[in-house]
């Protein structure tokens, strides 16, 4: 049999899950509820204290947590509300006559597998070894496939993302590419999943401690963090200082790549930031542009005449080879390379050249007083960090979409009967 390696104990979560909501879907044998009990009824459909279990033992396999006391207590509060949840997503897409079969299920588990380079048959026996049921998987994916098909069918032909929107957007992007930047992974916990504030900042320092002692900081963040950002393994991406809270910005220009923020205390509950790189603003930079120099040496018996004439005859540097070969002089070619790269006595003669112009001839850098002509037989322009108009304009419909996602919930939340037990 093949075990999963250890990095699939850290990242068994799926990646692939929903930006919004990923949660489980326990369904036990009914010996097992009747022993464990029930957690909560939600609009008449029962979660059992087993599948509250279940999910919290999924946590732990998943995220890498060392256990304690607090963390358990933790755990199964978010379980049981994300299960909540989880049974008001799936009656609504029932609702719609949203069904998921059973092959889309197997293909999500085969692409989890293919991403871990292990098989199905390894992922479900590496969770029953752990006590966790298979079911307890297939039920996830159900749950987020079915989610997710009844929010794009619902929400996503009313959402409308203008050129003007993704014009200004585009502009923003572009002025930030002058500053500083920052590859930024986050976990965010708020008092609404955590009761209080001061139970979320002493569950923020503990899950820190765990995380500077080689926890697994994106396992930890799909498990934990509230953010939409939680999906991606709490991935924020490069940004800028004023795309951030301030009280983020002014942590993250202290901290050196690799390290591990203590908690940050904002309106929106406690950040725990992980900086992965930085890099200063980069503009376009006229050394990284490429040239493709053929360089003719010409012997300093050469009559200047017949130089004069082989740069106003420049027609291809095919040509101008062959010419270069009839006057005896010397030819060769540097390939595609950034100017940077190239010998520093030409950047200047060639630094405003198109691809099939001459340079002026001059001296050549060296004793035997030769003459050096340089032909731009090619040239490729960097082009900065570049932005692509379709991906700002896809980032706003995902976040208008996510948007509508919360807000449906929250009126689900609002409208459903829910016991506690």
């Amino acid at each position: 049999m093949n075990t999963p390696s250890h990095s699939l104990l850290r990242h068994i979560r799926l990646t692939f899950l929903s930006v919004l909501f990923a949660a489980v879907i326990l369904t036990p044998a009914p010996e097992a509820r009747e022993v464990e009990g029930i957690a909560a009824i939600v609009n008449d459909e029962v979660i059992s204290l087993y599948d509250v279990d279940q999910r919290v033992e999924l946590y732990f396999v998943s995220s890498g947590i060392v256990r304690s006391r607090e963390t358990v207590e933790r755990l199964r509060e978010q379980a049981l509300r994300e299960l909540v949840d989880e049974k008001l997503q799936m009656q609504e897409a029932r609702r719609v006559e949203i069904s998921i079969e059973e092959e889309e299920i197997e293909r999500e588990i085969n692409r989890l597998s293919e991403g871990f380079s292990t098989s199905q048959t390894s992922i479900t026996e590496f969770l029953e070894e752990r006590g966790i049921k298979e079911r307890t998987l297939e039920s996830q994916i159900e749950a987020d496939l079915a989610w997710s098909q009844f929010i794009r069918r619902s929400f996503g032909g009313r959402i409308r993302v203008g050129d003007d929107e993704v014009d200004e957007q585009y502009r923003k992007v572009v002025r930030a590419i002058e500053q500083p930047r920052f590859l930024v992974s986050e976990i965010l916990l708020n008092a609404d999943t955590l009761t209080d504030q001061q139970r979320v900042a002493r569950i923020s320092q503990e899950i820190v401690t765990q995380l500077r002692n080689g926890v697994d900081f994106s396992a930890v963040a799909r498990q934990f963090s509230v953010s939409s950002t939680a999906a991606r393994g709490g991935q924020l991406g490069w940004v800028t200082l004023e795309q951030l809270d301030p009280a983020l910005g002014s942590v993250l220009t202290k901290m050196e790549p690799g390290q591990i923020s203590t908690p940050i205390a904002t309106n929106a509950g406690f950040y725990i930031l992980l900086l992965q790189n930085r890099e200063e603003g980069r503009a376009r930079n006229a050394l990284n542009n490429k040239f493709d120099i053929m360089t003719v040496t010409f012997p300093e018996e050469t009559n200047a005449v017949d130089i004069k004439k082989f740069v106003e005859n420049f027609r291809t540097c095919k040509a101008a080879n062959e010419s270069a070969e009839s006057l005896s002089a010397k030819v060769a070619r540097s390939g595609l390379k950034p100017l940077v790269e190239l010998p520093a006595q030409l950047h200047n003669s060639v630094i405003n050249l198109e691809a099939g112009q001459v340079a002026t001839p001059q001296p050549a850098n060296d004793t035997a007083k030769n003459t050096n002509v340089y032909v731009v037989c090619d040239r490729k322009d960097d082009q900065g960090i570049q932005v692509s108009r379709k991906d700002i304009g896809d980032n706003i419909f995902a976040q208008r979409l996510s948007m509508s996602a919360r807000r449906h919930l929250r009126d689900l939340r609002r409208d459903a009967v829910v016991e506690y037990r």
